[in-house]
């Protein structure tokens, strides 16, 4: 009975290869068959380009502030801002 069970997974699954290996080039021909092709009879049109002036913006300055929300574990990575305490060990 074992090995009946057995024949029958094998030749479902030689089944499902066999019907993979007929359809992958029906599937690539379609796929091919759908894609924009890129023939010499394409049109190609001039476009304008503008060119357009960059100017630097000044950034924002943000006040610094003493809240903390992460506790500093190496306080000599970082330079605490003038007017807050040092937290001290």
């Amino acid at each position: 009975m074992g090995s009946h069970v057995m024949r029958q997974r094998y030749t479902v699954l030689a089944a499902l290869v066999a019907t993979s290996l007929l359809a992958t080039p029906m599937v690539i021909g379609a796929s091919n068959a759908l894609a924009t092709s890129d023939s010499p009879e394409s049109v190609t049109q001039a476009v304008a380009v503008t060119p357009v002036e960059i100017a630097p913006v000044a950034s924002a300055v943000t006040p610094e502030t003493c809240n903390r929300k992460v506790r500093v574990v190496y306080s000599g990575y970082a330079n605490v801002p003038a007017g807050c305490p040092t937290a001290s060990r």
